[in-house]
C-alpha cells in the first residue's frame, strides 16, 4: 500500500491513465491538487509502479508493507478456512469472542440472538433475519428483492406494527405508511457498513416497547433494510485472504474480455454498482473499462443488483412513500447529501437536506467524538455519477436522501480494516445520527395530516355505520358512472380519484393510473371477480372502520367485497 501525493495537474493525468494497467486499486482516490491517494497493487507491480512515480516525480511512502498480513492480524483466519472448519473451532471462537466483549455491549433484548462485533458470512445474516421473523412474526418479514448474477437471493427485513388487533386473523399492515430505506453493502470489501445496517436491525426489534422513542418509530413507519445490497461480491471478499480477493468492490457479473495497449489480453468482471444507476450515467468518476474497479456496466441498469434496487423503490407498494433513503459505506466519516455527479450541484430544497443532515451529524459526533466531513460527495470526496444515492433523489422522489462513509477517517491508511472492536461503536454513533433522519420524517408526517387514532371499541358501531352508508354512496356513484357514456375523460378521473382518497393525504401521491386501480368500469367482470377471498373480512373493518383506504393495496386483494371496490 502506498500514499501518493500529487502536486500538479500532469500528475494526476498520469496516475489515472496508467491505474487499469497497472491494476490499481484506490482506497482513497486522487481528488485534488495538494491531496494524498492511497493505492494498493500487487507485488508484481510494486516496483514497476514505484519506477513509475519517481519518473514523473511524484512523492510517495509504503504505508502498509504487505497488506494480507495486516488483514490476518486484524480479521483472524481465512475467513473460507474459518467457514469449513470444524464445528468446535467455531464454537471456541464464538465463546471467545462473547467473553472479550461481554464488559462492552449491552445484552440485546432480542430473542434472536446474533453475535455483534464480528463479521459474518451472508449466510449467518439471512439465518439471523429468519429468527427474527420466527420469534416476532407481526413485527418482521424478511422478504426478496431480486436475484443476483450468481443466483442468490437479495434479502431485506421490513419492520413495521400490524393495523389490525393480532386476535383478529391474519394481521394486516397499512400500506399508507412512511418508509425509511437503508441500505448496505452495495460495494463488497466495505464490511463495516453491512455491521452497521445489522445493529440498526437488532435497535428496532430489541427496543420496541422499551425505548418509547423506538416504539413511536416502529408504530409510525415502515423501516425497509437491506443490510447487503451485493450478496455476490460480499462472499467473494470473504473467500479467500488476498488483497485482490478480500478488496474485492464490484458485484460479480459477467467477464469481458479485450486486448490492452501492448496487446495482450485481459479478462475482467464485475460492475461498481454505484455507478450503474440511470442518473448521469456514465458521466465524471466512472470509468467504461471492464477491468477498473469504478467500471459502469454496460448501461444504466445493467446490473440485477441495481434493477432489484429500482424496481423495489419503483414499486406501488414503495413509491411516493418512501420519506427518507440512507444508503451505508466505508471509509471516510463524510455524511454525504446529492448531488454527487458534478462540483458546485445540490437540489432544489437542499436547506432542508443540509439542516437535517447538519443536525444528524452532531448528534452522531456527541457519542464519541468522532468528527465527520458534510456536504455533497462531489465538493467533499469527488464527483461520481451513477449513483444509487443521487438516483433515489432525482428519479426516486425521495425528500431525505443521504450518503454515508462511516469509520475510520479517510486519512487513515488501513481504511477498510476497521477494527472489529470498532464495530458495534460505529452502529451506535451511526444509530444516533440516523434517527435525526427519522425525527425529522416523523415531525414531516404529523405536519402533513394527524396520525389517525386507535378507535375505542364503544365507538365501533356508530363509526361502522358511517362507513357503510359512505360505502353505499361510493357504489351508487360507480353505478352513475358506469351508467353514462358521454362523460368526459377529465370527469371520470377526478370521480375515481374521490373514491380513493385517503384518510391520511401523503406529500407524495401515487399517479393517478395508479391510484384508481380499485375502480372496475365493467359491471360483467366485477360481479364475477367481487368476492372476498379472506374469512376475516368483517371483523378488520369492524374493529378498523377505513381500513380499507389506510390498507388498500391489501384489502383490494382480500376484501374486495366488503370494501365495495367493485
Amino acid at each position: 500500500m502506498m500514499r501518493n501525493l500529487y502536486n500538479k495537474q500532469s500528475e494526476l493525468q498520469h496516475i489515472n491513465v496508467t491505474s487499469v494497467d497497472f491494476q490499481l486499486d484506490f482506497w482513497k482516490a486522487p481528488t485534488a491538487l495538494g491531496h494524498f491517494a492511497d493505492v494498493m497493487a500487487e507485488p508484481s507491480i510494486a516496483k514497476p509502479l514505484v519506477n513509475f512515480l519517481k519518473t514523473n516525480n511524484i512523492s510517495h511512502i509504503v504505508t502498509i508493507d504487505d497488506v494480507q498480513r495486516l488483514t490476518i492480524e486484524r480479521e483472524g483466519r481465512n475467513p473460507l478456512t474459518s467457514a469449513v472448519g470444524s464445528m468446535n473451532g467455531i464454537a471456541d471462537s464464538v465463546l471467545q469472542s462473547f467473553l472479550k466483549r461481554s464488559k462492552d455491549v449491552t445484552p440485546s433484548r432480542n430473542k434472536a440472538k446474533f453475535v455483534f462485533g464480528e463479521y459474518h458470512s451472508y449466510n449467518e445474516m439471512i439465518k439471523w433475519l429468519n429468527d427474527i421473523e420466527y420469534f416476532y412474526p407481526h413485527m418482521a418479514k424478511v422478504f426478496t428483492i431480486g436475484t443476483t448474477y450468481e443466483g442468490r437471493h437479495i434479502r431485506a427485513d421490513v419492520i413495521r406494527k400490524p393495523y389490525t388487533p393480532l386476535q383478529i386473523g391474519n394481521p394486516i399492515y397499512r400500506t399508507d405508511k412512511r418508509i425509511i430505506w437503508i441500505d448496505g453493502g452495495i460495494h463488497a470489501r466495505e464490511w463495516a457498513a453491512v455491521h452497521t445496517a445489522l445493529y440498526f436491525i437488532d435497535q428496532l426489534i430489541s427496543q420496541y416497547g422499551v425505548d418509547p422513542q423506538i416504539t413511536s418509530y416502529v408504530d409510525t413507519l415502515n423501516f425497509y433494510i437491506i443490510p447487503v445490497a451485493n450478496p455476490d461480491g460480499y462472499e467473494y471478499s470473504r473467500s479467500d485472504i488476498t488483497p485482490q480477493t478480500r478488496f474485492w468492490r464490484k458485484n460479480r457479473g459477467q467477464q469481458i474480455c479485450k486486448k490492452d495497449r501492448w496487446r495482450r489480453e485481459r479478462c475482467c468482471g464485475g460492475v461498481d454498482l454505484n455507478r450503474n444507476f440511470d442518473f448521469h450515467w456514465g458521466e465524471t468518476g466512472s470509468s467504461s473499462d471492464s477491468c477498473s474497479e469504478i467500471y459502469q456496466g454496460s448501461g444504466p441498469f445493467s446490473e440485477p443488483e441495481t434493477r432489484a434496487i429500482r424496481d423495489k423503490i419503483l414499486s406501488p407498494e414503495l413509491y411516493g412513500k418512501v420519506d427518507a433513503f440512507i444508503t451505508l459505506h466505508t471509509y471516510s466519516q463524510m455524511w454525504i447529501h446529492p448531488f454527487n455527479h458534478q462540483r458546485n450541484t445540490v437540489p432544489s430544497d437542499v436547506m432542508d437536506l443540509e439542516e437535517v443532515g447538519r443536525r444528524g451529524v452532531k448528534a452522531l459526533e456527541s457519542v464519541y467524538g468522532t468528527k465527520y466531513r458534510f456536504g455533497t460527495g462531489a465538493d467533499i470526496l469527488y464527483p461520481s455519477a451513477g449513483g444509487s444515492d443521487d438516483w433515489a433523489k432525482a428519479k426516486g422522489k425521495v425528500k431525505y436522501v443521504y450518503l454515508l462513509e462511516l469509520r475510520p477517517d479517510e486519512d487513515e491508511w488501513d481504511g477498510f480494516l476497521l477494527d472489529k472492536r470498532e464495530l458495534i461503536p460505529t452502529g451506535r454513533e451511526t444509530w444516533a445520527g440516523v434517527k435525526v433522519v427519522i425525527d425529522a420524517v416523523m415531525k414531516g408526517q404529523r405536519a402533513v395530516a394527524p396520525a389517525v387514532s386507535p378507535t375505542p371499541m364503544g365507538h365501533l358501531n356508530q363509526q361502522n355505520a358511517q362507513f357503510r352508508a359512505q360505502q353505499r354512496r361510493r357504489t351508487e356513484l360507480h353505478r352513475r358512472l358506469d351508467g353514462s357514456s358521454n362523460g368526459g375523460m377529465s370527469r371520470v378521473s377526478q370521480a375515481r380519484d374521490n373514491t380513493v382518497r385517503v384518510s391520511r393525504p401523503s406529500p407524495l401521491r401515487l399517479p393517478l393510473d395508479s391510484r384508481t386501480t380499485v375502480v372496475h368500469s365493467s359491471s360483467d367482470s366485477s360481479s364475477m371477480n367481487c368476492v372476498d377471498r379472506s374469512p376475516w373480512c368483517t371483523s378488520w373493518i369492524e374493529a378498523s372502520p377505513d381500513v380499507c383506504q389506510t390498507s388498500k393495496i391489501y384489502m383490494v386483494q382480500e376484501c374486495a367485497r366488503s370494501c365495495q371496490m367493485c
